[in-house]
């Protein structure tokens, strides 16, 4: 018993006219006396009488239209509420793509989650192709060391990028040094995101490229690198907490003048699901209490 066939049973019930209801319906009118007689056949109940050309609704026929009709309603509702229950499960979700500040990213996950247990946020921190990508999540955070070309971004950030080294190193006793001083240095990068794209940004325009000799995701990792002189990297002054450092010497740059901006992008400017901009404003407020 199919559920469009039942509908068909309702027209028909209603207008006890096979012609009219087949115009109504859209369908040949031989097909539709088909499909009422394959009905009836299948209850093993006819719900009509008769009468030459004509159809009248028997009271087999009445009864059962009352109870299809309450059963349509019962189920056009469910199917209602559990559309709606998927819009709800969806607007709980928040699709955040992070590229930079893992440090600050982490802490504000964790106080988030504290406060807003039930939203769901769903983390990325890496990106193939961003021009292509940025309108799968609802926020992305970025940096960037040139002027910001996509819309709907907010700057939450701009910061210094020092030079770590260990406190061994030559240029130690140095509070600042021009870039082109540490091109025969080996350099140790953060092998995600953009902040390793700045290194050769920087280097190219003080002159040489850079030889990295290390790679990782894990700052700490650089840290200890730098400590035990391996190698110098280039460390935000303000997102990867220098407090954490302990046993490096930062040194500003002076040429060329090395700084990024973070950035937040939003998918939706106009109206977005309040989950997002419960997130979205929680991020924003975090890094302005970072720079207070």
């Amino acid at each position: 018993m199919e559920l469009l066939h039942l509908k068909y049973f309702l027209t028909v019930a209603k207008t006890e006219h096979m012609t009219k209801s087949a115009n109504e319906l859209r369908i040949a009118q031989p097909a539709l006396s088909k499909i009422i007689r394959n009905l009836e056949k299948e209850l093993e109940v006819n719900l009509f009488d008769r009468r030459g050309k004509s159809i009248i609704l028997n009271d087999a026929g009445k009864y059962f239209c009352e109870k299809v009709e309450e059963a349509l309603v019962i189920l056009d509702g469910t199917v209602n509420e559990v559309k709606e229950f998927d819009l709800i499960e969806k607007n709980k979700k928040v699709r955040f793509l992070s590229l930079c500040a893992s440090s600050i990213i982490s802490d504000i996950l964790i106080d988030f989650k504290s406060v807003y247990p039930d939203i769901q946020l769903e983390l990325t921190q890496s990106l193939s192709n961003l021009d292509n990508n940025f309108d799968s999540y609802d926020l992305c955070l970025y940096c960037t060391n040139k002027p910001n070309t996509y819309k709907n971004s907010l700057c939450l950030l701009e910061e210094e990028i020092l030079l770590g080294v260990s406190p061994k190193h030559p240029l130690a006793n140095k509070g600042t040094i021009s870039l082109y001083e540490a091109k025969n240095e080996n350099f140790i990068a953060l092998g995600q995101g953009h902040l390793r794209n700045l290194i050769y940004d920087f280097c190219k325009t003080a002159g040489f490229k850079p030889n990295i000799t290390f790679e990782s995701t894990n700052n700490s990792f650089i840290r200890d690198l730098i400590v035990f002189g391996q190698g110098v990297a280039f460390i935000p002054e303000i997102s990867w907490k220098l407090d954490n450092y302990n046993g490096i010497k930062f040194l500003h740059i002076k040429k060329p003048f090395c700084n990024r901006s973070i950035y937040l992008y939003s998918k939706c400017i106009d109206n977005p699901p309040k989950n997002v901009q419960i997130f979205k404003n929680f991020i924003i407020n975090h890094f302005k209490s970072i720079q207070m």
